[in-house]
C-alpha cells in the first residue's frame, strides 16, 4: 500500500520557497510545517494533534507501537515522505529507510500539539529550541515514564537574541509569552525575504513584552509570509481574556471565602500558574503542595538564570506530595527517600489532617489520590486550565462524577495560553506580511477580516510564496 506525499515533487513554478501544512492546516494543534528554500528543508514544530486518532482508535485501541508506524501509514494518519522517519520505526512497515532529506526541526515550545511527534522523525535530523524548552523536555522525559520519548535527536538550545544557519536560512528566535517557559516565535531570513511564524503566544500574560518584541522584529522586517496560530480565531470563543493577575485575585477571594481544603488543577509545565498559587498561599496563610512531578519541574528549571521559580523544597510556604507506590519512577523515588530528612515531603494522610492549611495541586490522571485525601464535602476544587474542546469530552464528563460524589465546590480561573482574535488580527496587521498562512486553528477563512492576503492551507499541499 503506498501513500506516498513528497513535496520534493510539487510544482513550485520556478519559485524558490515554499510552505506545505502536514499538521495545523483547518485544526487546533499538530503543528507540522514544512518550509522550503531551495536546498533548504526545515519543520516548524512537530507535534500530534490533539484528536489525529479518534476516527479509528479509542482507549486501548491504539496503534500498535511493535509495528512502529505500520498503523498510522494504513490509515493515512501520517504521510509517506522518503527521508523523514527514523529507521527504528519504520521497521514491519514496508517501507524502506533512506537517509534523512530535511536538514532540522525547530520546535516553537514543548507542548503535546507542537513537539510529541519527534521520536518519529530521523534521529540524525538534529533539533532547535529553546534553552527552557530543552529542560522542560528532559523533565517530562524522566517524569513520564515509558510513554514519552523525543526521539535520539542532537537537541540544540537557543535564546533570544541568538541566530544561526540552517542552509541558506538564517533563524532568529525571538521569545513570547505563553503558558510553558521557554516559547519562541521564528524570524526565518532567506534572501527572498522573511518569513514570521508566530509559534503559540498570548498578550495578555505576565511577559507580554516578550510577545511585543516578536511582533516589532517581525513588523520591521516586512515579512514575505506570516504563519499565525489563530485557536481563538472564532466568533464563538469560550475563552476569557483574564490576566494571570486575575486569576491570582479571584483564586484569593474564592480559597479566603473556604475554610475547607482548596483542591486546584491545572497543567503541570504552567509556571505562570505555580508561581500564581503560590503567591496565592501566602495571602491566604495556607502552603501550596505539589506533586513530585510538578517539584521536579521547579528544580530543574532552577538551571535557567533567567527563569525565576519558587523552590518547593526550600520555600516555606511549598510542599512536596508523594503518591503511595509499589513502584515508583526514580524521580518520585528519589523525593520519597528524603521523607525522613525533610518537612517539606509530605503524603496523603498529611493532607487529610491538614485540609484547611493547603491548596493541593492535582491533575487528571491523579484524581485517585483524592480516595485518599478525603477532602470534606463542601471544599474547593477550582480548574486552573483551558475549558474542554468539545461538549461530548467524556474526560470533562468523569472529572464531573468526581465532582459531584465528593461534594466539592467546583470553580474555574484560567488566563488562556492564546492571544484573542482582535489581538491576532491586530498583529497580523501590524507585522503586514505579503502573505498571511493561519495553523492552529479551526477558522482560518477569518483570518480575510485582517488581510487581504490570506492563502488557507490545504493539508499536505504546498503554497509557494516566492
Amino acid at each position: 500500500m503506498s501513500l506516498r506525499h513528497d513535496t520534493q515533487d510539487a510544482d513550485t513554478g520556478g519559485q524558490t520557497t515554499s510552505i506545505t501544512v502536514y499538521g495545523g492546516a483547518g485544526q487546533i494543534g499538530g503543528n507540522k510545517i514544512l518550509v522550503e528554500h531551495k536546498d533548504t528543508r526545515l519543520f516548524l514544530d512537530f507535534g500530534e494533534p490533539f484528536r489525529m486518532k479518534d476516527e479509528f482508535f479509542v482507549d486501548w485501541l491504539m496503534p500498535r507501537d511493535r509495528f512502529g508506524l505500520r498503523d498510522y501509514f494504513f490509515f493515512d494518519l501520517l504521510p509517506q515522505m522518503d527521508g523523514l522517519y527514523d529507521e527504528e520505526w519504520l521497521e514491519g512497515t514496508g517501507v524502506k529507510h533512506t537517509s534523512p532529506a530535511f536538514d532540522a526541526i525547530l520546535v516553537s515550545h514543548m507542548h503535546f500539539d507542537h513537539a510529541m511527534h519527534l521520536k518519529f522523525a530521523d534521529r540524525e535530523i538534529p533539533v532547535h529550541l529553546g534553552t527552557a524548552a530543552d529542560i522542560i523536555r528532559e523533565s517530562w522525559v524522566a517524569t513520564g515514564g515509558k510513554n514519552v520519548d523525543f526521539g535520539e535527536h542532537q537537541f540544540n538550545r537557543f535564546r533570544t537574541g541568538e541566530t544561526f544557519k540552517i542552509g541558506s536560512v538564517e533563524v532568529e528566535p525571538i521569545h513570547v509569552d505563553h503558558s510553558v517557559p521557554g516559547a519562541y516565535a521564528f524570524l526565518l531570513h532567506t534572501p527572498e525575504g522573511c518569513i514570521a511564524y508566530t509559534g503559540d503566544l498570548r498578550m495578555h500574560g505576565t511577559r507580554r513584552d516578550m510577545t511585543a518584541d516578536f511582533v516589532r522584529r517581525a513588523s520591521e522586517e516586512k515579512p514575505i509570509a506570516l504563519i499565525s496560530e489563530g485557536t481563538r480565531v472564532t466568533d464563538k470563543d469560550p475563552r476569557k481574556n483574564i490576566s494571570e493577575k486575575g486569576v491570582e485575585d479571584r483564586c484569593r477571594r474564592l480559597i479566603s471565602s473556604n475554610k475547607k481544603l482548596a483542591v486546584v488543577s491545572f497543567y503541570p509545565k504552567d509556571v505562570d500558574r505555580m508561581r500564581t498559587f503560590r503567591e496565592v498561599a501566602v495571602a491566604t496563610g495556607r502552603k501550596f503542595v505539589v506533586s513530585a512531578k510538578v517539584a521536579h519541574l521547579l528544580e530543574a528549571l532552577e538551571a535557567d538564570k533567567h527563569i525565576v521559580v519558587p523552590d518547593p523544597m526550600r520555600d516555606p510556604n511549598m510542599l512536596v506530595y508523594v503518591r503511595e507506590m509499589s513502584r515508583p519512577l526514580a524521580y518520585e523515588q528519589a523525593y520519597i527517600d528524603k521523607r525522613n530528612s525533610s518537612d517539606h515531603i509530605v503524603d496523603s494522610d498529611f493532607v487529610k489532617k491538614n485540609q484547611r492549611e493547603l491548596i493541593y495541586h492535582t491533575d487528571f490522571m491523579q484524581l485517585t489520590e483524592l480516595i485518599d485525601v478525603k477532602p470534606e464535602k463542601g471544599s474547593l476544587f477550582i480548574r486552573s486550565k483551558s475549558e474542554p474542546f468539545e461538549e461530548d469530552d467524556r474526560q470533562e464528563e468523569i472529572l464531573k462524577n468526581w465532582i459531584t460524589f465528593l461534594g466539592l465546590d467546583f470553580h474555574t480561573a484560567h488566563a488562556s495560553g492564546h492571544a484573542s482574535m482582535q489581538e491576532i488580527f491586530s498583529m497580523a496587521r501590524t507585522i503586514n506580511a505579503k502573505t498571511l498562512v493561519p495553523v492552529h486553528t479551526e477558522h482560518p477563512e477569518m483570518f480575510s477580516r485582517c488581510s487581504s492576503c490570506v492563502k488557507c492551507p490545504e493539508l499536505r499541499k504546498t503554497v509557494c510564496i516566492a
